[in-house]
């Protein structure tokens, strides 16, 4: 005769420490990715004259303001 049994998943505990450390590194990129979207919106509004003053040609420009923000970090 067969019998089956179900067994319940072992669930392993997270301590309070890993759950804190998630919590910091989530913030920190949230925040990362805040100042690097506030930085390419004010590149975005650079013209011509300030593009050259900091050695940046327009393409790099549109390059750089075209990207993803999740392919910021």
């Amino acid at each position: 005769m067969l019998t089956l049994v179900h067994h319940q998943p072992r669930i392993n505990p997270v301590s309070w420490d890993k759950l804190l450390q998630f919590g910091r590194r989530t913030r920190v990129r949230a925040a990362r990715r805040r100042a690097l979207a506030r930085q390419r919106a004010v590149l975005a509004r650079l013209d011509d004259r300030l593009l050259a003053d900091i050695g940046l040609a327009r393409e790099a420009q549109m390059v750089e303001c075209s990207k993803l923000h999740w392919w910021s970090l």
